[in-house]
């Protein structure tokens, strides 16, 4: 509820297992068995709370972590649009806000963590293929702007800081093939 200082927290916890897996938890919206043309399943929506003042009223941040694994991996994280059955399936995006009136749009920024005793995670952006189409294309196209020069696009491969001298990464292009 509303308190005059501050709002009230909310912690949603599953159970702790001392001898086995800990409890799961489930968030799903209702499913419409409608016989109507076009009934839509409902929505989940997670929205961070807004925040206000004159200076530094930064709003919410919403934080989405897989567990720690103890002695083995970590959990995942996935993210996955719903299938259509008899049609498309749904799009996802992953997008900042657009600049308020006296400032810029947030950064986005797509990495694997870092390693003491191994490689590091890879990076790989691979659309789906096609039968009785095309596959899908990948773009990559930096903002128009109106003052200076306009955004660079950047590639740069892996540097090499062993002690034994190895080459840094190697960089290919390699245009489509026709079978």
């Amino acid at each position: 509820g509303d308190q005059a200082a501050g709002g009230s927290a909310m912690t949603l916890t599953a159970g702790e297992g001392s001898a086995g897996d800990g409890g799961a938890m489930t968030l799903t919206a209702g499913e419409s068995t409608a016989a109507a043309l076009s009934s839509t399943g409902g929505d989940v929506t997670v929205t961070a709370g807004k925040g206000s003042g004159t200076t530094a009223g930064a709003g919410g941040a919403v934080s989405i972590s897989a567990g720690v694994g103890d002695a083995a991996a970590g959990g995942a994280v996935t993210v996955t649009s719903g299938k259509g059955t008899a049609t498309s399936s749904g799009g996802v995006t992953v997008a900042t806000a657009d600049g308020g009136t006296a400032g810029v749009s947030g950064d986005m920024l797509l990495k694997t963590g870092t390693t003491t005793a191994g490689n590091s995670g890879s990076y790989t952006v691979t659309t789906g293929a096609a039968v009785g189409g095309a596959g899908g294309a990948i773009e990559m196209t930096v903002g128009t702007g109106n003052t200076g020069a306009g955004g660079a696009v950047k590639l740069t491969a892996g540097q090499s800081t062993g002690a034994s001298g190895g080459d840094g990464g190697a960089m290919e292009l390699t245009a489509g093939e026709s079978t």
